[in-house]
């Protein structure tokens, strides 16, 4: 019996405690859970693709509408999106944690959740900068950290190697479309303006504060940019090309951009990114030709 009770005694003295982990989210809340989650619910495709980056793709048991990245990303159901989420299907999960959009999820959905006694971290990148320490995080949460800690690492030296390949270019005034009826943009709040300046463009509505402002066509004319860029088909931008006045039209730079994850706050940006600046690297070219 007593060799029986050392060898139990010497079994719990060797089994490893599972430590508590603690996050500080990005609305500055020290978020502590009790073991490293092991179920996750996404609230945002930026989310989910970043908690994948992070190692932790195996655990996110719900997302939100449009994810498309990671590509097996897609195959976990869908319990929400920015205006509504399914609160009946997020408890019946029962999540270790609920990861939300700061600024994109609707705040008096989140305070439900959060009524409900379920634990919640709040994410934000509005900058390229915040993605490595989002997948950091997220890597703490769900004791990935090994994983984590290598994909940022990967990411913050595929941004070094674009950021010195750019940096002695000639700055191109740049106009992103968004959309044209209202006519809307980037602002400084969004990352996409954080790319341009990354690629050697400078947003020439990087004075408002908004993330998607709506501006008039006049305003676009008075900042006379170099570069006119827009998503889709490019047909939404067929009344710039029109306009020779302006020095993009004259050059021939009013460009349909395709590079769908540009505006994806998260790891899989990084393409966009590089498109990006492979796009203005050419517009580039045709301001040198014709000044």
């Amino acid at each position: 019996m007593k060799r029986l009770l050392a060898c139990l005694a010497l079994l719990v003295a060797c089994t490893p405690a599972v430590a508590s982990v603690s996050v500080v989210d990005d609305a500055g809340r020290t978020v502590v859970l009790p073991a490293p989650a092991r179920r996750i619910v996404s609230l945002a495709p930026n989310i989910t693709d970043t908690l994948f980056a992070a190692g932790a793709g195996n655990y996110v048991l719900g997302t939100s509408r449009f994810t498309e990245y990671p590509a097996e990303a897609k195959k976990v159901p869908v319990v929400g999106d920015a205006t509504m989420i399914d609160l009946e299907r997020i408890v019946g999960l029962k999540p270790d944690i609920v990861i939300v959009w700061k600024s994109g999820n609707a705040a008096a959905q989140v305070d439900k959740l959060v009524r409900l006694g379920l634990p919640v971290f709040y994410a934000e990148t509005t900058r390229l900068a915040d993605i490595p320490s989002a997948v950091r995080r997220f890597g703490v949460l769900a004791g990935t950290e090994d994983t984590a800690e290598r994909r940022a690492r990967a990411f913050e030296s595929s941004l070094k190697t674009l950021r010195t390949a750019y940096a002695g270019k000639r700055r191109l005034r740049v106009f992103y479309q968004v959309w044209d009826r209202p006519l809307m943009t980037v602002g400084h709040a969004q990352i996409i303006d954080d790319a341009l300046d990354l690629c050697g463009g400078d947003n020439i509505f990087a004075d408002l504060t908004q993330a998607a402002p709506t501006v008039g066509r006049e305003a676009v004319i008075a900042r006379r940019p170099d570069v006119i860029l827009g998503g889709g088909d490019g047909g939404a931008l067929d009344d710039w090309k029109r306009t020779g006045f302006l020095p993009a039209a004259r050059n021939g730079n009013v460009l349909s951009l395709d590079a769908p994850t540009l505006a994806l706050p998260s790891p899989s940006i990084l393409s966009g990114v590089t498109t990006l600046c492979r796009v203005l690297d050419e517009a580039r070219s045709r301001v040198s030709k014709h000044p």
